[in-house]
């Protein structure tokens, strides 16, 4: 199994992507449009700066063989290009942009699986801030997709009083998270059973808002 793989399939990094998807729904909660935009553009850049980086360890490897380094080389070249795709301000034009961001990235993690595995070559941190990167991308993907009109639609409109509601629910569960952080390896795939089941909860009644 690759470094990546392992990351991804742990619990750490799981009960991760469950706070940065309460984090990126509180901000839509208290941002702007214009500003949850920002955001995910400024998520896009930070992802694409540590690709950036795992391609300058690429070059520098002594350990990789010239094709392989061309064939992951070309994964991660297609994956910055999907990245520096404009702003999408409509719904349909970010779902297209997130499909075709996570496909590359997708491609280039089977490609790291298939063809580095077991090689010396291994970027170390970057791997872990790659799968950050882009569990918090996707998060504000999600996050941003109900805020987003529908092609022919007008905005949505937020309700005051549910939307703290929400806010109160979200911060509640991101103190329970903590707790239950503490705790992770003595029961681990219950709790993310358990905050899963909390946040699609939450998740349910953020997209009613915009319905």
């Amino acid at each position: 199994m690759s470094r990546i793989k392992a990351l991804r399939a742990s619990i750490e990094n799981k009960i991760d992507a469950l706070e940065q998807q309460a984090q990126a729904l509180e901000a839509q909660l208290t941002q702007s449009k214009e500003q949850a935009i920002q955001r995910l553009e400024q998520g896009k850049q930070q992802l694409g700066d540590v690709v950036t980086s795992v391609q300058a360890d690429l070059r520098r490897s002594k350990d990789v063989a010239d094709h392989i380094r061309a064939e992951v080389q070309a994964k991660l070249d297609h994956l910055q290009v999907q990245l520096a795709l404009g702003k999408a301000d409509a719904r349909d034009a970010s779902d297209e942009q997130r499909e075709k961001i996570f496909k590359a990235l997708n491609e280039f993690e089977t490609i790291v699986d298939q063809k580095l595995t077991g090689m010396a070559f291994d970027s170390g941190r970057l791997w872990e801030q790659l799968v950050g990167r882009s569990n918090s991308l996707d998060a504000e993907f999600d996050a941003l997709t109900h805020r987003l009109p529908a092609e022919g639609r007008q905005p949505p409109m937020m309700v005051e009083a549910t939307k703290q509601e929400l806010l109160q629910k979200l911060r509640a569960y991101r103190d329970d998270l903590k707790v239950k952080r503490q705790m992770v390896r003595a029961r681990a795939d219950t709790f993310e059973l358990d905050l899963r089941e909390g946040l699609e909860q939450i998740k349910t009644a953020f997209r009613r808002l915009f319905e």
